[in-house]
């Protein structure tokens, strides 16, 4: 999402279509969200050097900090440890207890929420879903935390890419994802090589280990 590198597509490859990987999307709103969180935590920051000596509302909102950011079907679901009280709840009771804290918490947690919501079950681009993203546009716009405006401006930049990432191809929504796995992989290779100053070994090395169906051939 840097639109320089949108100028430069548009300008090489002027009938591509260009899509907005939802996961940077996401990435965004979590930093949103996380900074939201950091603001409120810090005014009942008491400055300890351990956060188990802190206060209650600053231990919860730093130690279960994720809660803002992961998908809450993927935290564990068994009683989680809180050292300070030594006790072990559920994630339904620390949920509760971090949105009760603050209540700009509680309303943008549910925004986030409705907008993760939309992004992962929406399933094309058409009019519909062209006004409900226009809706968080405005929903975001006019949120009184900066961060959540400058995501719903980010929203509105890239509105038309955010919505092309919606098509489905072979019933596969579009993700740069299989990609990143592969350069994720590739830095990999380079890091445990710990350099290569042959390039064409490293371009061998390189399709060895991701080519998993071809046969390879020296």
């Amino acid at each position: 999402m840097y639109k320089p590198y949108k100028d430069v597509i548009k300008r090489v490859f002027p009938n591509a279509i260009i899509a907005v990987d939802s996961f940077h999307v996401i990435e965004h709103l979590n930093r949103a969200i996380d900074d939201l969180r950091i603001t409120v935590m810090n005014k009942y920051n008491k400055k300890t050097s351990k956060i188990i000596d802190n206060d209650s509302f600053y231990y919860y909102l730093k130690r279960y900090h994720y809660f803002f950011t992961k998908d809450y079907d993927n935290i564990y679901s068994g009683y989680i440890k809180v050292p300070k009280f030594k006790i072990k709840v559920k994630k339904e009771y620390i949920l509760k207890h971090l949105l009760s804290i603050d209540k700009r918490l509680t309303k943008m947690y549910t925004l986030k929420e409705d907008y993760r919501f939309f992004s992962k079950h929406s399933t094309n681009n058409d009019l519909l879903t062209l006004g409900k993203l226009e809706s968080f546009i405005h929903e975001f716009s006019i949120c009184s935390h900066n961060k959540f405006k400058e995501f719903g401006k980010t929203l509105s930049n890239w509105k038309e890419e955010i919505l092309n990432s919606f098509i489905h191809i072979n019933d596969k929504r579009l993700s740069n994802g299989p990609i990143e796995s592969v350069n994720s992989r590739i830095k990999i290779i380079i890091k445990n090589g710990c350099g290569y100053t042959d390039f064409e070994r490293l371009r061998k090395r390189i399709m060895y280990c991701i080519n998993k169906i071809q046969p390879w051939n020296k």
